[in-house]
């Protein structure tokens, strides 16, 4: 085994490590410096040493993974593994660097658009805790363990025939108000890889820090201030809502207005999208549909632009803002500290680690030089602008990183026969390493970036083999939905009990003896299990999954919630942004209505939420199929750019897609087209100048040598057509290119080409084209739907309106209409002329 230093040895930055085992390359993380000139690590070594054959990720950040895109697009075969929360994390991280590269003229960017998108497809997510083998057919397996950093941090752990590696990543063992701290089984690895960062300090208590914070925060409220924390977006911004929030619902703060600025909004969200990766405390809030770091009152909200941000800084306080960058070093955090730096009633905290070179770090130094000169007049550099410094300054100890002791006792617990200690300046981790040898057997390493070591193990360390003994149901294909969970619960139940918990790759292997698992469905199966009564999730490792026992069965199959009750209950489940427009009922069958904007969409990307319902509530959830034309038309101009407008739509409800004829030309037509497929499920046709939209799609004119005489033709698809129970139509002999065909007009498009398989059928009976007629018969439509509400017993103000080119009738009815009679009456009208109907209050 060979362990090789291409980055983040001896230093903080650029993480990224080559292990040797096995007759394969595995990298540990591929990260940037965020200071100095050359921000990559030693790519070349790697090249060298015969490139990468997988890639490990520890976590989101960006000193361990700014420089996938690069390594990725160089071994394109290499699959990345992460967790499931870091892949997104990842995604939101790498798409802001982007923007940044783009804004900064000045260098040429290290990667591109299409590098993040192709790397990003190579990702395979897996959950804590389930060995995973990334060669199929090899030995070698990967295990994560939580690393209790961020959300989806861990701990890798490598299995091989030449011995085993485990590699910390960043880690902390204390409990966060976001995430759990790191939980490390007694693994016994040949080689730890550990990280150093706090390798010579002792934290300071996290509750009397969090109290110094809330107390400095007072000060600056009562003198009327404002306060700025610049925050990492990611993890530490998160910490500081949750940490005020607690102090206002303790009424500890006045509910100031808190303003969330730059990255930390996407990355909010995120956290809110992945529950199983949060304290538990946190994930039921989510599970209720509450959202974790915004108010509905909107004293604590995320600020959408800049223009926003020029209104914030020139309102008076109290207020606090939380922005990024952490260090100063850019970003809207800058523009605030500019400002706020100018007047003494305000605050700058910082609560993270600082670069030397970062303008954090001056702070910190400002601090400690005060100590001995408290009236000495202080000036920070910001923006490559000298600022006085008239505002009070604070540090607070909120790390995210293993102090000392934490790092001693997670080395004492696995006691490694090799341990490299890496992300760490090299003052500290040299002091650090000459503590530890003095207590370990094994060989502690400080090691330089370039540098390779080769391990010789005569005899690998036997490892605890973490197997599950239960067999699989081997159910392939079938689908996992609630009725199909209660036979995976039985089975687990009886071989395991309550006890153990399972991750989702194992419960879905045990359903379906099938070892991958798509990041996609993963997703949905952890829905489904947050919302099922069958399974509960570990109150401190949200990502495993326990059986319920029997008696908590009982329990749930005894309520069945009220109307009123379920209704809010199943609002509060969705995100504001699922596109939920309304929850129903029909009470007789203890039906949930739900109707969204794309039900299509919603139905794949909520399906275990949904799918859940039943077992939370007692009422089977049921989608409205129809999707909003008005919402998808609006959807599109806001893709459209500017200098181009649409001209005409066409929709089609049966066929999930949409079409828009435009006034000119655009570029980005496949761009826009696949934007429109992500936030909507649905297809979009562009037409521009000169395009007609086909008129038949699934029938075309061609010649037949026997074709059946002209009347008897004509009498057989009336006969037919009658048969198949349809009233509304004509028929007529028409010409196309020469070739003679017959043309049959039905009530709409829609109805003729729902019966496309049957026109051709006919079509091969008499020897004749059959084509469907592209006008509509108006007056037909919306006799029909006169008709109807009368059947219904709805009054209507005046006569229903139709708009044919989005295949629409609209009616405003006298009185209110319940909202099984709604749907009744829509399904009943799709299905006679093809078309929806709307009924306006």
């Amino acid at each position: 085994m060979n362990v090789v230093f291409c980055g983040g040895a001896s230093e903080v930055g650029a993480s990224c490590y080559l292990v040797r085992i096995d007759n394969k390359n595995i990298v540990l993380d591929c990260g940037i410096r965020m200071k100095g000139q050359d921000p990559l690590p030693n790519l070349r070594q790697i090249q060298q040493l015969g490139g990468a054959d997988a890639i490990i990720v520890s976590h989101a950040h960006l000193d361990h993974t700014g420089a996938l895109p690069i390594l990725s697009r160089e071994y394109p075969q290499a699959r990345i593994y992460m967790t499931h929360a870091s892949k997104a994390l990842t995604q939101v991280l790498l798409y802001d660097s982007l923007k940044i590269m783009d804004r900064n003229e000045a260098d040429i960017p290290i990667y591109a658009e299409a590098h993040v998108r192709a790397m990003l497809d190579q990702i395979v997510c897996y959950s804590p805790q389930y060995p995973f083998a990334p060669f199929p057919g090899d030995k070698l397996t990967v295990t994560f363990y939580n690393a209790g950093h961020v959300a989806g941090s861990v701990m890798a752990y490598i299995q091989g025939k030449e011995g085993t590696v485990l590699y910390t990543g960043d880690f902390s063992v204390v409990d966060q108000h976001t995430v759990a701290g790191a939980s490390i089984p007694k693994l016994r690895p040949d080689v730890l890889i550990m990280e150093s960062t706090y390798g010579d300090e002792l934290h300071a208590n996290r509750s009397i820090e969090e109290e110094r914070l809330v107390t400095a925060v007072q000060d600056v409220v009562k003198k009327g201030g404002k306060v700025l924390f610049p925050s990492f977006a990611l993890g530490r911004a998160q910490e500081l809502l949750l940490i005020l929030r607690r102090a206002r619902n303790k009424k500890q703060l006045p509910e100031i207005p808190i303003y969330v600025d730059g990255m930390v909004r996407a990355i909010n969200q995120v956290y809110q999208n992945n529950p199983n990766y949060l304290r538990n405390t946190l994930a039921k809030k989510v599970f209720r549909g509450q959202h974790l770091f915004y108010d509905e009152d909107e004293t604590i909200s995320p600020v959408g632009n800049g223009e926003t941000r020029k209104e914030i800084l020139a309102k008076p306080g109290p207020y606090c803002v939380i922005a990024s960058s952490g260090m100063l070093k850019g970003g809207p955090s800058t523009t605030y500290a500019m400002e706020f730096a100018k007047d003494a009633k305000n605050l700058i905290g910082i609560t993270g680690y600082q670069d030397e070179e970062a303008p954090g770090r001056e702070i910190m130094n400002i601090l400690r030089d005060m100590q001995d000169n408290p009236n000495q007049k202080a000036v920070l550099s910001l923006n490559n602008q000298a600022v006085p410094i008239q505002c009070a300054l604070g540090r607070y100890g909120l790390s995210a990183h293993a102090d000392k002791t934490n790092l001693l006792g997670v080395a004492h617990r696995v006691t490694p026969r090799h341990l490299f200690l890496v992300h760490g300046d090299f003052a500290v981790t040299s002091r650090f390493a000459a503590a530890l040898q003095n207590e370990l057997r094994g060989r502690v390493y400080v090691p330089s970036n370039g540098e390779e070591y080769e391990i010789q193990l005569s005899n690998p360390r036997k490892q605890v083999q973490f197997e599950i003994d239960v067999p699989s149901l081997h159910q392939g294909a079938s689908k996992l939905d609630e009725a199909n969970l209660r036979r995976l619960w039985e089975h687990v139940h009886q071989h395991t009990g309550v006890e153990r918990g399972y991750t989702v790759e194992e419960l879905h292997w045990l359903w379906t003896g099938q070892s991958q698992l798509p990041d996609a469905e993963a997703q949905s199966f952890m829905g489904l299990l947050n919302g099922t009564a069958y399974f509960s999730a570990n109150s401190r490792k949200l990502f495993l999954f326990h059986p319920a026992s029997r008696e908590e069965l009982r329990t749930q199959s005894d309520r069945s919630m009220e109307v009123n009750q379920m209704i809010q209950y199943v609002k509060e489940l969705f995100p504001a942004d699922a596109g939920l427009i309304k929850v129903g009922a029909r009470i007789a069958d203890r039906v949930a209505l739900l109707s969204f904007h794309f039900p299509a969409l919603a139905a794949k990307r909520y399906e275990g939420i949904i799918e859940g319902i039943h077992s939370a509530t007692g009422w089977t959830p049921e989608l409205n199929t129809t999707w909003n034309l008005e919402v998808a038309q609006s959807l599109v101009e806001g893709l459209l750019p500017p200098t181009v407008a649409a001209s005409r739509y066409s929709f089609f409800q049966e066929q999930h897609s949409l079409s828009v004829a435009l006034n000119g030309v655009i570029e980005e037509k496949e761009d826009i087209v696949e934007q429109f497929r992500q936030r909507t499920g649905l297809e979009l046709k562009i037409l521009e100048p000169g395009q007609r939209q086909a008129e038949q799609q699934d029938l075309e004119v061609r010649h037949y040598p026997q074709p059946m005489e002209q009347n008897r033709a004509l009498a057989y698809v009336q006969s037919c057509l009658e048969h198949l129970g349809l009233t509304h139509f004509k028929k007529g002999r028409k010409v196309h290119n020469g070739i003679p065909y017959i043309e049959v007009s039905f009530i709409s498009p829609q109805i003729g080409n729902a019966y496309s398989d049957q026109l051709r059928g006919l079509a091969e009976d008499i020897g004749w084209s059959i084509m469907v007629g592209k006008n509509p018969n108006q007056a037909a439509i919306i006799q029909t739907a006169v008709q109807l509400c009368r059947q219904y017993d709805i009054g209507l103000r005046k006569n229903p309106s139709i708009f044919v080119e989005q295949a629409l009738v609209r009616i405003q009815p006298i009185a209110s209409i319940s909202d099984e009679a709604i749907q009744q009456l829509q399904n009943e009208f799709r299905a006679k002329t093809g078309y929806e109907l709307v009924a306006n209050d």
